[in-house]
Order: structure tokens, then sequence, then C-alpha cells
């Protein structure tokens, strides 16, 4: 449960710095963070299974 929670976090966070991204007009970077991000999710999600 504690794996899952700091996995949780850590998506959180990492979709709230996404989020302030796009919010300052900086695109790429936001894309880029944003294709880690579903990469990073698919893995957890392919390990989970």
């Amino acid at each position: 449960m504690a794996k899952n929670k700091v996995v949780a976090w850590f998506f959180v966070i990492l979709w709230a710095i996404v989020l302030y991204l796009t919010f300052t007009n900086k695109m790429m970077p936001a894309m880029d963070l944003m294709a880690i991000g579903m990469f990073l999710d698919a893995i957890v999600c392919l390990i989970k299974s």
C-alpha cells in the first residue's frame, strides 16, 4: 500500500508540474514531461498486471 501511495504522489506532482508549465506558456517542456509521465504510467500498469 505504501508503494502505491508513493507512486500516486509522484504522478500528482508530475501532473502539477505539467499544469504549471502549460499555464506559464512553456508548451514544449510540458509536452515532453507529459510524454514521460504517460510512458511511466504505462510501465507501472504493465508491472502491476
